[in-house]
């Protein structure tokens, strides 16, 4: 695979798009077409559709297809950008949101509230949502992204201490100290959140297959299994053992080459031939063309499957595509 993720695809010009990348000798891009609270086409599930009268999923998928190029559909799990005011005010009063210690909304990324996953209905949306693009579009996959905790610390909202309390038999005296680090439940609170991620992968992944049996399910992790787990909930690991996803993408956003070559080798031991690594390169941090292939050679030499790069933007068609076509 030789990739690249699109970020907005609102007025893209597809067929300048799959034209320059098909010159580059690339064949998969990954485009995102929804978040947790907002959808880039006319969707049924989620409240914020951006659908003007274009179909951007329909107009990428036939100039792809005109190149030969696979279309992914990224989508931005939990993370409510772009979804309506009302949605995202309805979602704070519901206790559906990701809470910090003082129980102020948590909005690290994208400004905006980030549902939280130990809830029933955030969970549910997150599997109609990925059925939906599974199924609206021939697309060739699902690409999963933001399937971790948003934060190190702990979700302090009130449906994670019920649901801690009752899935793990524990007793919280005084919360959220007790499950912050250093408290006497930080550890179990640790594993139960990993527990939570793990099941919400495991309940999406069926679902999908159910719905269309072709479309291969991916998701977008982060390097350094250990800390992930720990720090964001995300044992990427476990997901493949399972057999949850036909690939992965480990976002190695460094530009240090031996930085980049140890996180590849360490990912390759763990995936241990499963499935197939497509190693995320951070374009965005190269300063130079030459950088990039250096960092598309080394993803090469280290044996993955593949790559791909983030993003695709005016920089990137500008100051790196040359390099690929070369």
């Amino acid at each position: 695979m030789r990739g690249i993720w699109l970020h907005d695809p609102r007025g893209v010009d597809w067929q300048k798009v799959m034209a320059e990348l098909y010159a580059a000798r690339m064949n998969a891009i990954f485009v995102k077409f929804s978040t947790g609270g907002a959808a880039y086409y006319r969707s049924e599930v989620l409240p914020g559709s951006f659908y003007a009268g274009r179909d951007e999923a329909a107009l990428c998928l036939a100039a792809a297809r005109r190149y030969g190029i696979q279309v992914h559909a990224w989508r931005v799990c939990f993370q409510m950008k772009d979804a309506p005011a009302e949605s995202q005010q309805r979602a704070v009063r519901e206790g559906r949101v990701q809470l910090d210690r003082s129980g102020r909304v948590l909005r690290p990324s994208y400004r905006a509230p980030v549902l939280c996953p130990s809830h029933d209905w955030n969970r549910s949306l997150e599997v109609r949502a990925t059925v939906e693009l599974a199924t609206k579009y021939p697309f060739d996959g699902v690409h999963l992204d933001y399937l971790r905790w948003i934060d190190a610390e702990p979700c302090c909202c009130a449906t994670c201490r019920k649901r801690f309390c009752r899935d793990t038999r524990s007793t919280v005296a005084s919360w959220p100290r007790d499950v912050m680090k250093g408290g006497r439940l930080a550890r179990t609170f640790v594993s139960w959140r990993e527990q939570i991620m793990t099941r919400m992968v495991a309940e999406i992944s069926p679902a999908v297959r159910r719905a269309r049996p072709s479309t291969r399910i991916s998701a977008a992790v982060w390097p350094e299994l250990a800390s992930v787990r720990r720090d964001r909930g995300q044992n990427w690991k476990a997901w493949v053992d399972a057999g949850y996803l036909d690939f992965i993408c480990p976002m190695n956003y460094s530009t240090d080459p031996a930085m980049f070559a140890k996180r590849l080798s360490e990912e390759r031991a763990l995936v241990n031939g499963r499935v197939p690594i497509y190693v995320g390169i951070a374009a965005y941090k190269c300063t130079s063309g030459s950088q990039l292939q250096q960092l598309v050679a080394l993803a090469h030499s280290s044996r993955a499957g593949g790559w791909v790069l983030f993003n695709y933007d005016e920089r990137f068609r500008t100051q790196f595509l040359p390099y690929l076509r070369n």
